[in-house]
Parts: structure tokens; C-alpha cells; sequence
């Protein structure tokens, strides 16, 4: 049993030099995303939010807009509909609007607020 034992150790001390290795490291990202082309539309039961993301060394993890109804805010996740364009449809009587975008590296941007446009008239 002991030379199993001393054998095992042997292995231990032999194999822990070995690592991953695999090549080098990943660059550091400490730039958070550009934000760009914002596009608020007031539509049939809200309003329509468009926008640029991009993020060119680790790409963009989340995209939300946090809409101001009333006296309260709401989180809304924004959904990629082309490679850097991501759509939201917030509630009809929005007022203003930020949006928030966060890379695979976790840095974060933040717009200022944006004026939403009044609701439609119903028909």
C-alpha cells in the first residue's frame, strides 16, 4: 500500500506543473460599450425603442432601458434584432428614458435621459 501511496504523491508533485497553458491570455477590456442611434417612436400600445450597441473586444452581454412612467421606473430588456441593434417597447405613457449596456467584461454605459414621445391618440 505504501508505494501506491508514495507512487500517488510521486504523480501529485510530477503533474502539478501542469496547467491549462493553451496560449495566451485574453487582452484586458476596460472600455464599456458605445451607444448610438437611438430611435424612440411612439406606436400602437407604447413606444418603439431602437438602438446602436457595440462592443468590439468582449461584446455586449445586456442592453436595458429603463423607462420613467408616472412617479416609478421600470427595467426593460432590450431584444438584438440585427448584429448591434436592439428593440424595446416600453409602456405607452413613458416619459423619459435611459438606456444601460453592459459588455462580457462588465463595463457598463449609461445615457443621459431622453424625452419620450407622447402616446398616440386612441382611435
Amino acid at each position: 500500500m505504501r508505494k501506491f501511496g508514495w507512487i500517488g504523491l510521486g504523480l501529485c508533485i510530477a503533474l502539478s506543473g501542469c496547467g491549462g497553458g493553451g496560449g495566451a491570455p485574453l487582452p484586458a477590456d476596460n472600455n464599456p460599450p458605445t451607444i448610438s442611434q437611438i430611435g424612440l417612436e411612439a406606436v400602437q400600445g407604447g413606444v418603439r425603442l431602437n438602438v446602436t450597441v457595440r462592443d468590439a473586444e468582449t461584446g455586449v452581454a445586456t442592453v436595458i432601458a429603463i423607462a420613467t412612467v408616472g412617479n416609478t421606473t421600470q427595467s426593460v430588456p432590450m431584444s438584438a434584432v440585427s448584429d448591434n441593434r436592439y428593440q424595446a417597447l416600453l409602456p405607452a405613457n413613458t416619459a423619459r428614458v435611459r438606456i444601460r449596456a453592459q459588455d462580457r467584461a462588465g463595463n457598463q454605459r449609461e445615457t443621459g435621459e431622453i424625452a419620450a414621445p407622447p402616446p398616440l391618440p386612441p382611435f
